[in-house]
C-alpha cells in the first residue's frame, strides 16, 4: 500500500520526480566540468549570481521568468525545464505502473541515471565514473531485490548482476579493441564501457544483449539519416551513451519477457 491515498500519493511522486530532476540539471552541468555537484548553490549561467529558491521551483519558475534568469535577463535553456519534466514523468509513469514496490524503487533510480549520462554524452561526449561507476556499484547492492534480474532468488540476481557486467564491459570493449585494430581508430571509449557495466548490474546478461543491439540499430539508423542531412558521414563520432540510455532503459522494463516470448515460440516450431 503506497503511504498516501491517491491522487496524493502521485502528486508526491511527481513532485520528488520534478525536485530530483532539478538535481540533475546540475550534475549534468556540473560533473563533465569536474566541478562539485554540492557548492556552490544553483546560479545563473551568464551572471553567476545564485537563483533564489522561489526562482529555482522545477519547470514553473522556468516559465514564471519566461525563460530568462531574474537579474540580468540572460536567456536561460529550455533544456533545464526539460529535463526536469522528464525526470518527473518518468518517476510518475514508473510509480503508476509498479507502485510502491521493490521494482519501483529499482527502475526509477536506473531511468534516472539514465537521463543524466544521455545527456552529458550528448553535450560533452563524456559519461561521467560519478554515475556509471557509482551506479555499477548500487546496481550490485540492490541485486538481492531486484525484481528485473533472472532467476528470481537472492543468490542468482547477484550471480546475474555480475554476469551482466562482465558481459556488458567485457563485450564492448573487445568490440572497440578488435575495431580500433582494424581501422587504427577509437570506437569506443571507456566510458561505455564503464556504463554496460552499470547496466548489466542492473538488467542481467539479457539486458544487455538487448541493450547493445537495440543501441546499434538505433545508432545506424540515425547515422544513416544524418548523412543526406548533414553531410556527415559514419566516420563522424556520434555519442553511443545517447543510444545505449535509452535502450539500456528498455532493456530493463521488457528484455526479460521479450526474451521469454521469443524462447517460446521457438519451442513451438
Amino acid at each position: 500500500m503506497p503511504p498516501f491515498p491517491e491522487p496524493l500519493a502521485s502528486v508526491f511522486v511527481l513532485a520528488f520526480g520534478l525536485v530530483v530532476g532539478s538535481f540533475m540539471n546540475v550534475c549534468i552541468y556540473r560533473l563533465p566540468l569536474g566541478e562539485s555537484v554540492v557548492r556552490p548553490r544553483s546560479r545563473c549561467p551568464q551572471c553567476k549570481a545564485p537563483i533564489l529558491w522561489y526562482h529555482n521551483v522545477p519547470v514553473f519558475s522556468w516559465i514564471a521568468l519566461r525563460g530568462r534568469c531574474a537579474r540580468c535577463a540572460a536567456r536561460i535553456s529550455w533544456r533545464y525545464p526539460f529535463v526536469e519534466a522528464s525526470a518527473g514523468a518518468t518517476v510518475l509513469l514508473l510509480w503508476h505502473r509498479f507502485g510502491a514496490t521493490e521494482a519501483f524503487a529499482v527502475a526509477a533510480l536506473f531511468a534516472l541515471a539514465m537521463i543524466v549520462l544521455f545527456f552529458t554524452d550528448y553535450d560533452h561526449q563524456l559519461l561521467p565514473d560519478a554515475v556509471t561507476l557509482t551506479g555499477f556499484a548500487v546496481g550490485l547492492a540492490l541485486a538481492w531485490i531486484n525484481p528485473f534480474l533472472r532467476p528470481d532468488t537472492g543468490w542468482w540476481r547477484l550471480c546475474a548482476a555480475f554476469a551482466g557486467a562482465a558481459l556488458g564491459s567485457g563485450l564492448l570493449w573487445f568490440v572497440g579493441a578488435v575495431y580500433g585494430k582494424l581501422r587504427g581508430v577509437e570506437a569506443m571509449g571507456m566510458g561505455d564501457v564503464k556504463m554496460m557495466a552499470m547496466v548489466g548490474a542492473f538488467t542481467g546478461p539479457i539486458g544487455v544483449l538487448f541493450t547493445i543491439f537495440a543501441a546499434s540499430v538505433s545508432g545506424a539508423l540515425v547515422g544513416l539519416a544524418l548523412i543526406p542531412l548533414g553531410g556527415r558521414s559514419l566516420q563522424d563520432r556520434l555519442p553511443f551513451g545517447c543510444f545505449l540510455a535509452p535502450a539500456a532503459l528498455a532493456a530493463l522494463l521488457v528484455a526479460q519477457r521479450a526474451a521469454e516470448a521469443y524462447f517460446g515460440l521457438l519451442l513451438r516450431f
